[in-house]
């Protein structure tokens, strides 16, 4: 009976599993969920990418859209609101929901108005000296 449990948990899971990849230069970087006791910000995601780079993620996006396009539809349609204004048609964007961040900027970057979409990375700092 455990072991059914456990069986019909995890196909449960893998059912309601979110992208674990992001666009960058329009190609695919694939994500692997990351679990340290280090990192234990409830606020916070966190993955390692391809290149074992550790990159946390919250409920903001950064996101350009093209020329005259309107960002109020994008608002509306995936529960958005504007964080900031980076300048012209660049904003960093806020999510209801931090589980949804990759999601919607996966789906952003499928959209013909939108130049890119992303999450706003957290990532270590590194010096170069």
């Amino acid at each position: 009976m455990k072991k059914f449990l456990a069986i019909i948990i995890s196909i449960l899971q893998l059912s309601s599993a979110s992208d674990n990849f992001y666009y960058q230069n329009n190609k695919k970087v694939y994500l692997t969920p990351y679990n340290s006791s280090l990192r234990s910000n409830p606020t916070i995601n966190y993955y390692q990418n391809e290149k074992g780079i550790v990159l946390g993620i919250t409920d903001k996006l950064i996101v350009k859209t093209k020329d005259d396009i309107s960002i109020d539809n994008l608002l509306t349609k995936f529960n958005l609101s504007i964080e900031k204004n980076l300048g012209k048609n660049l904003y960093v964007l806020k999510a209801a929901d931090k589980n949804l961040t990759i999601d919607i900027a996966n789906q952003l970057n499928q959209d013909d108005n939108i130049e890119y979409a992303q999450p706003d990375f957290i990532k270590k700092r590194f010096s170069r000296w």
